[in-house]
């Protein structure tokens, strides 16, 4: 259960804890977006001919977010097995917000 949510957590939620939450919501949102786009823009065409995907389209963008999605967490857990922390992820200080 999350943190936030489980009222019966002994442990308490820091500014650091919210920092880290807040930039690994950035990312995953700036990743989903770009993910996103880039399968619409390989799978779909510019002129629209109907408001539902046919057939084709669907599969495409399956196999696409699929190739995304486990090329993902590939590199998670080799950052995982690496023990890479966020101390470690100084690229993620760009999804900050000032």
């Amino acid at each position: 259960m999350s943190l936030f949510m489980n009222p019966y957590s002994t442990q308490e939620v820091s500014e650091q804890r919210l920092d880290l939450a807040q930039v690994q919501f950035d990312a995953m949102s700036t990743s989903f977006n770009t993910m996103l786009r880039s399968c619409m823009e390989k799978c779909i065409p510019h002129e629209y001919g109907e408001a539902d995907l046919n057939k084709g389209e669907m599969c495409c963008i399956d196999r696409c977010i699929a190739k995304i999605h486990y090329a993902n967490r590939l590199v998670g857990g080799l950052a995982q097995a690496r023990n890479v922390g966020p101390d470690h992820l100084k690229h993620y200080e760009r999804f900050k917000k000032e």
